[in-house]
């Protein structure tokens, strides 16, 4: 009987050896060899004639590798020495490989990978080579260790046959992720020196700040997770992109991802340290295109979570300094503290605003004060009057780099600011409607002087929302409006059931009635809605029901409606009714004040009070949701600017 042994195959291997990045595999390399105890650990390139890549090499002083440690790493997968060592025998450092992987990661590198590498054996300094070929992951050549001169342990990696030109090794980009990577480790073991392409991998001359967090604990499906700390490193300069790293031991990368979180203005790098990243390092479940597992997915999710809020409380942090310095030099739009929880729901979104343009903008920074107080004006009216449209602000007069305006975008979506000074902001405006048509049908002294014309409609059609919420956007059209100017003056200039128009020696006209055509879902279909106000002082009897009631249905048998899909509603809006008309409006079966169902229109009378208190019932609904409220002081000087305005409307008007 035989016992057979199975080896895996070269396409297994290459699966274990690949990496989709080149750079990781090459640090698998640097790890090695801190693992292996160096103090000082160099990766160099050289070029060809042609100034092309040709050689990778990454050299270190460490203690070598024995030919016993060499026969069974490299004899063997998925067994290293390292596995049942949790410190480095000479220096006590934390361990980062401890799978028996790492030596094939040159794979996605060169077809030839070469070690040299010198310890002592007996007192005597050796050295000893070995060699992997890409083509043949599953054999490696060792020659025989040979007694040399000197006291310099270590070991020497050679890449060749490179699969690519691989110029961007050499670059800025490289240096930087490469120094984030490491920049943990160097600070933990600070008598560390690692080197690339003859540069430090130096993060103390350029780290802003360092905060930590722990995190948990974590419920996963097979244990709660209790030993997460995040450690953030910002930087004063950029590190490339902004990643986040994970390891079980302080200082030690595992594996590596984009951090996904937002934070405008900062560069940073983020450390994820637990016991938990071991395993599924252990699992090959950290690499980039695998990160499929559940437990993994909650446990990144809780770090971006506690990331995004950690950066949030820093861009306070850094917006406060920033308007104090604003508020110090006169360049800051708002006075004293807010006035509403409108205005204090304001402020924190142009704060946001006003921190992404000091940020990014050198031409604001060098601006005098009164050029940003002209700039910030803007943006103050942006965000108060239409908060999407500060993006576009920032992009035109101040030159917001469009990642950063993609960033401050996102950042603003996910704070729903914009959302909540919009609607903020529309309750503010509604409470003022409400006041000012309030005052005008309800106050003694007001309603017997406001004319429905060029008052009283002027208010009513920039609010139709009060008719309902399905009203809430309502337009002018052109053509409903010919049309029911010719229905008013025809209907003028009839008499109706023997009915003479003429009344105190004056010819009868149709009342001031407002058109709208309400935006539908489907194209072909029109639905309307028209209003005919009654001065507040008209108490409506059987001439106005009856006046409505000839109006409607002119209107709706009209030509241009004739065979086509649409819906009418009609509002006679009066402060009372004359009690001999109520039955007219408190029909069984039909809801409170619908006068007339002619199929496709309904004729409804109203009293103002009633819908004013439906009306300002759905809104304090959404202000109790929002918790926003509107003070006296606030209303007070709304109703003076809609007043004034409409007094410019109405001359305008006339004088058209």
């Amino acid at each position: 009987m035989a016992t057979l042994s199975l080896l895996p195959g070269q396409d297994h291997l290459e699966k274990v050896a690949k990496t989709s990045d080149p750079l990781r595999g090459l640090s698998e390399f640097v790890w090695n060899a801190l693992d292996g105890d160096a103090l000082n650990v160099s990766v160099e390139f050289d070029r060809n004639a042609l100034g092309g890549l040709q050689t990778i090499r990454v050299i270190d002083n460490g203690s070598g590798i024995r030919p016993s440690a060499l026969n069974q790493e490299y004899s063997q997968l998925g067994e290293s020495w390292k596995k049942h060592v949790e410190r480095t025998p000479k220096h006590g450092r934390a361990m980062h490989g401890k799978e028996g992987r790492g030596r094939l990661r040159f794979f996605s590198l060169a077809g030839l990978s070469k070690w040299d590498t010198r310890f002592f054996e007996n007192g005597k300094l050796q050295i000893v080579t070995a060699s992997i070929e890409a083509a043949a992951l599953g054999s490696c050549v060792v020659g025989d260790p040979i007694d040399i001169a000197g006291e310099q342990t270590g070991t020497t990696v050679e890449l060749s046959h490179l699969k690519d030109t691989f110029d961007w090794l050499v670059g800025e980009e490289a240096f930087q992720q490469f120094s984030a990577v490491f920049a943990a480790y160097v600070l933990q073991y600070p008598n560390v020196v690692i080197e690339y392409n003859g540069r430090h991998v130096s993060p103390d001359k350029i780290i802003a700040r360092k905060d930590e967090m722990t995190i948990g604990p974590i419920h996963i499906s097979d244990g709660t997770v209790n030993d997460l700390r995040v450690h953030v490193i910002e930087w004063n300069g950029s590190m490339g992109d902004r990643r986040l790293y994970i390891g079980a031991d302080d200082g030690v990368a595992l594996a590596s991802q984009p951090a996904g979180v937002t934070a405008p203005g900062f560069s940073f790098s983020a450390y994820a340290y637990s016991k938990f990243f071991e395993k599924m390092h252990a699992g090959n479940l950290l690499e980039l295109d695998a990160l499929t597992d559940p437990d993994l997915t909650k446990i990144l999710e809780y770090i971006r979570d506690a990331l995004t809020d950690h950066f949030r409380s820093r861009q306070s942090e850094e917006a406060s300094n920033i308007i104090a310095d604003l508020i110090a030099e006169g360049s800051y739009p708002y006075e004293g503290e807010p006035k509403s929880e409108v205005e204090s729901r304001e402020r924190q979104v142009f704060d946001i605003a006003t921190y992404a343009v000091t940020s990014y903008s050198r031409e604001f920074k060098r601006a005098d004060p009164s050029l940003k107080k002209i700039t910030l004006a803007l943006l103050r009216e942006a965000v108060r009057h239409n908060p999407e449209s500060v993006t576009n602000i920032l992009r035109a007069v101040v030159n917001l780099p469009k990642s950063r305006q993609d960033e401050f975008s996102s950042l603003l979506g996910k704070t729903d600011l914009s959302n909540i000074i919009a609607a903020s902001s529309m309750i503010a405006d509604r409470v003022t409607a409400i006041e000012i048509i309030r005052q005008m049908v309800s106050d003694p002294d007001k309603r017997l002087s406001v004319k429905e014309r060029g008052e009283l409609d002027l208010i009513v059609q920039a609010n139709t929302w009060i008719f309902g919420e399905q009203f809430h956007i309502a337009l002018p059209e052109a053509g409903l409006t010919r049309v029911m100017k010719r229905v008013a003056e025809d209907l003028g200039n009839k008499s109706r059931k023997g009915r003479g128009t003429k009344r105190g020696g004056k010819t009868a006209r149709a009342d001031v009635f407002l058109g709208r055509v309400i935006p539908h879902p489907v194209h072909e279909h029109r639905e309307y809605l028209l209003i005919e106000l009654k001065r507040p002082k008209t108490d409506v009897g059987r001439d106005e029901f009856d006046q409505i009631e000839d109006y409607a249905s002119a209107l709706i048998n009209q030509p241009e409606f004739a065979d086509t899909s649409t819906s009418w509603n009609f509002f006679l809006m009066t402060t009372g009714i004359k009690e001999d008309q109520m039955h007219r409006i408190t029909q069984e079966g039909r809801p409170q004040g619908l006068f007339l169902d002619l199929g496709r229109a309904k004729v409804w009378v109203k009293r103002w009070g009633e819908v004013l208190r439906i009306a300002e019932a759905r809104l304090q609904f959404v202000q109790d949701v929002l918790k926003v409220q509107v003070t006296d002081e606030e209303i007070d000087q709304r109703v003076a600017a809609v007043k004034s305005s409409l007094l410019r409307q109405r001359k305008d008007a006339e004088a058209a």
